[in-house]
């Protein structure tokens, strides 16, 4: 396949993933209080997702690195078929238990294979080819295909207000079934359009280790499964040592504090400023769209940003890191009373935008240093370290605005994003002081591990 054509495959396999998790995104909490499920458990049940989605999500890059990435997709794709549809029959607290085990396992499969097999195929067909504009428009579209289908999924349930609210199938229970089909549809479209080049042709001599290193299913699923925990110490080893990677890596978990205080703290405060839940609420929702939205254009305009700025994209990413923080600035100056709601949904709304054109251009750095027999697992490196943000975030952003109020955690929030203007200066040196050159990877990778 062409990069152009391989672009339009990894877009729509993106939008078909992202589409069938925003349209149960906006009733999943509605049908755990509409089945009786307490608060207490569902703060259990949402650890439970959060903790398998951390401890599965370097095994699982491992094994699309092992494996390949098609058959780790596929397998993804059958548990994000099988989550909402469990979850629209879900009525009592351990079959929504199964649910969250479930949706960690989909979500930890499905965090990297398709944009490792899209930056593999494009430079299986042009080793030289820019991976930017592709990686920029699936962010985008994964935005765009969140907020339109969260936005869908909201409305759905007031089509099916007739239906029984107490029976098997409710009219919250609709955007749920809505999704299982869309994934169904997804698994499909993957298995039929996820066309895997042949990776990683020999280098080393026949029989050494590091050809046998270089097949990832030469034994088969066994001899790969067996080989994930070298691949994942392997993969964290790189991460850290590359002197690029690895401040690229710190700023993503910096970006994971500042987007789960933003997820936590904005709906309180909307609640505070407009004094009516209902209303805050429905606002909420209104600006969740919008945030989804506003990244998708942030993301897309990442590449022109590129061409109009005469400096290296990890600068362009900072640039675009210091407007966010201002942007959080504003929310923060709500919180004390100076321009009230308006103030504080301009500021939502600049802090997503603003952070979109950041994303691609990082993944892109990472995936420069890295070849295909690492990529799945560094993207995954990448989501752990997110995750672990927001993690660092829930136990001490929280309990600091709880404390001192929403200005201490918004001001928090900023010195993250200050944070992550730093760590990508950071890493534009490291660009410098070690060349990017990809044969490196592929001839010596011990002496870059040494």
């Amino acid at each position: 396949m062409t990069p152009v054509q391989t672009r339009r495959r990894y877009l729509g396999l993106t939008a078909l993933r992202w589409s069938a998790t925003g349209l149960a995104l906006p009733v999943q909490m509605l049908i755990y209080a509409a089945r009786g499920v307490d608060l207490p458990t569902v703060g259990l049940l949402i650890a439970l997702y959060s903790g398998l989605v951390v401890l599965l999500e370097l095994p699982t890059g491992g094994l699309a690195d092992r494996l390949g990435r098609r058959r780790v997709m596929l397998l993804a794709c059958v548990f994000l078929t099988v989550t909402p549809l469990a979850l629209a029959f879900a009525r009592v607290w351990w079959q929504f238990a199964l649910v969250s085990v479930a949706s960690a396992i989909g979500r930890a499969l499905g965090s990297g294979p398709v944009e490792a097999w899209y930056v593999d195929t494009v430079r299986a067909a042009d080793p030289d080819a820019s991976i930017r504009t592709g990686l920029s428009h699936g962010w985008a579209v994964e935005s765009v295909g969140l907020g339109v289908a969260a936005i869908l999924g909201g409305a759905l349930p007031g089509l099916f207000r007739g239906m029984s609210g107490d029976g098997l199938i409710t009219p919250l229970s609709v955007p749920a079934l809505g999704a299982a089909a869309l994934a169904a549809v997804g698994l499909v479209a993957h298995a039929a359009l996820m066309k895997e080049p042949r990776r990683w042709p020999p280098r080393a001599l026949p029989g050494s280790e590091e050809a046998r290193r270089r097949t990832p299913a030469a034994g088969g699923v066994r001899a790969a499964v067996r080989a994930v925990p070298g691949q994942v110490a392997h993969g964290v080893r790189l991460a850290w040592r590359d002197p690029v990677v690895r401040p690229l890596m710190m700023r993503t978990a910096a970006v994971g504090v500042a987007i789960n205080t933003l997820e936590v703290l904005a709906p309180l405060q909307f609640a505070a400023l407009l004094g009516d839940a209902d209303r805050a609420a429905l606002a909420y929702g209104l600006l969740a769209a919008g945030g989804f939205l506003g990244v998708a254009a942030g993301a897309a305009l990442a590449p022109a940003l590129c061409r109009w700025l005469p400096w290296h994209p990890l600068v362009v990413a900072a640039l675009a890191s210091v407007g966010g923080a201002i942007a959080v600035g504003l929310i923060g100056l709500a919180s004390v009373g100076v321009g009230g709601f308006v103030l504080a949904a301009a500021g939502y709304l600049g802090t997503y935008t603003l952070m979109g054109p950041a994303g691609p251009l990082t993944a892109e750095a990472v995936h420069d240093r890295v070849t295909e027999r690492d990529r799945a697992t560094l993207v995954s490196v990448a989501s752990l370290a997110l995750q672990l943000g927001a993690f660092v975030s829930s136990l001490t952003v929280t309990r600091l605005a709880g404390w001192a109020g929403f200005g201490a955690g918004w001001l928090a929030a900023a010195v993250a994003l200050v944070a992550t203007v730093l760590l990508s200066v950071a890493a534009r040196r490291g660009v410098s002081i070690v060349p990017s050159d990809r044969r490196l990877y592929q001839d010596a990778p011990s002496a870059i591990l040494s």
